[in-house]
């Protein structure tokens, strides 16, 4: 009976391979990434839930470093508001606003993008350990072509000398872009603080306006009561008594209206602030005139623009564009590169360390562009166009800034001369008002004259309250408009 040739035994993989595998596959299940989670929402649990009531997880987390208060900046809140109340709403502002936070992350961002590309400029060391077999079935091939060999070295991979300064003029556009964007993070941080003072008065004009429209009903409807009672004896006609219960139908929609705009002016103060305190009531609603000249408007040079923080971030920018003209000049230059190791070499692992087996490894590379179909030009001209388009950028934000603060100190004299007026207009109402009620009490004036002039003092109590509010407002759009420019006299500034 025949014979049939035995089946080839199956190849078994070493153990020592299998060790390998296995621990291959035991490391790529692992995952050094960190457990996600949800954040928690940032708001209230609902939209009726009061501002003073906001949940715990309505609180900021502090993921992010915030800058306290300067002494510059708490003088200006200060200026503004004499209670404690608006530094506090501010600091609540600075924890709670999310794009000041993400400003904050892209100059951290920055900040590392700085960091890689200075690294780039030192030689990278590294400690390495390999195990080479190769074997080949042609006995000639695999005693020419055969590797049995353990390497430990350490050395540097694949280093650029810089002589044409590429990675030197990448790292210097780097660090201009970190210092852009941290200008930019710093005009961000100006901009919400004078956002959340314009805020806090906003409110605090809107309840005084509340307060005085009130005011004004009350005794409009005072004034009805007495005349109701007149033509009930016959003193004056109905259409009088109507033509008053009209003007009392004007004063409650005007006291509605200013009831609903204060209800605004709060949610969206609490809004700023991250709704975790209700809206403060300490605070003084009589109308104040400051018609002085703060200290920092005294002089003002065209110079102090440059030291705007926009101006300086686009400054910076146009830094970070002329050094990436010097990176895209320098790739028409050879690159060298080096590559170096010093370790030793064994083709047994139980011999690695045995005296006799040092290596080392030398590998300089030169690498010329001769044709790429003009990339490198075309890098260049684009390097040059970004250049162009920062300085006209620069020029804008200057010729803009010198508009903005020229505009605002126009508003000044207009407000100022506004709130003047106002000024001498409440004090001739109230001497009239206080003369009305002294010739009632001796009987030379009727009754119905104290409500008349309670009117008049009320609603000239109101337009002084929007008149001197005007000068705050345009006191802080002035400082923002010189955010960063110091805020000092020309007697002791010392000049850019």
């Amino acid at each position: 009976m025949p014979t049939t040739a035995p089946l080839s035994k199956p190849i078994k993989l070493p153990e020592r391979l299998c060790a390998v595998l296995l621990l291959s596959s035991v490391l790529t299940g692992c995952s050094l990434a960190p457990a996600y989670q949800t954040p928690a929402l940032p708001v209230p649990g609902s939209w009726t839930h009061a501002p003073a009531a906001a949940s715990a997880a309505s609180a900021p987390t502090a993921q992010t470093a915030v800058e306290p208060l300067s002494d510059e900046e708490t003088q200006l809140l200060a200026g503004l508001d004499a209670s404690a109340q608006l530094p506090h709403r501010v600091e609540q502002a600075l924890a709670y606003n999310r794009d000041l936070r993400l400003a904050i992350l892209r100059v951290e961002q920055a900040r590392a993008e700085y960091g890689m590309s200075r690294a780039a400029r030192l030689p990278t060391v590294g400690l390495g350990l390999q195990r080479n077999r190769q074997h080949l079935h042609d006995e000639a091939a695999d005693e020419r072509y055969g590797q049995d060999i353990a390497v430990a070295s350490v050395g540097i991979s694949d280093f650029e000398l810089d002589f044409f300064g590429r990675v030197r003029n990448l790292s210097d556009a780097a660090r201009h872009d970190y210092l852009a964007t941290r200008y930019g993070a710093l005009a961000a941080r100006k901009a919400l603080i004078v956002e959340v003072a314009r805020l806090y008065l906003q409110e605090r004009l809107q309840a005084g306006i509340q307060l005085d429209t009130q005011s004004i009903l009350d005794h409009q409807n005072q004034l009805l009561h007495l005349l109701d009672g007149q033509q009930q004896a016959g003193l004056v006609a109905q259409d009088t008594v109507d033509t008053q219960r009209l003007q009392v139908h004007r004063a409650a929609l005007q006291a509605q209206d200013a009831r609903a705009e204060h209800e605004r002016a709060v949610q969206a103060l609490s809004w700023v602030s991250g709704y975790q305190v209700a809206p403060s009531t300490q605070a003084t609603l009589d109308p104040s005139v400051d018609l002085g000249t703060p200290a920092w408007l005294v002089d003002l040079p065209s110079q102090r623009l440059l030291q705007r923080l926009d101006v300086r971030q686009c400054e910076e920018a146009l830094r970070a564009a002329n050094a990436n003209i010097g990176a895209a000049r320098a790739a028409f230059f050879p690159s060298i590169t080096l590559s170096t190791g010093a370790g030793i070499a064994s083709p047994h692992l139980s011999s690695l360390f045995a005296s006799g087996s040092g290596a080392w490894l030398f590998t300089p590379q030169l690498n010329l562009p001769l044709f790429d179909g003009g990339r490198n030009q075309a890098n260049l001209d684009l390097a040059h166009v970004r250049q162009q388009a920062a300085v006209a950028q620069y020029e804008k934000t200057v010729q803009d800034a010198f508009r903005d603060i020229a505009d605002l100190l126009s508003q000044r004299r207009q407000a100022l001369a506004d709130a003047a007026t106002q000024v001498e207009l409440a004090a001739l109402t109230a001497a009239q008002a206080k003369r009305v009620e002294q010739q009632i009490a001796v009987g030379a004036a009727a009754q119905m004259e104290q409500p008349v002039a309670a009117i008049r003092l009320a609603e000239s109590t109101l337009q002084l309250r929007s008149a001197a509010y005007s000068v705050s407002f345009n006191r802080l759009a002035l400082y923002r408009a010189l955010s960063g420019a110091p805020l000092a006299s020309s007697a002791n500034r010392v000049s850019p």
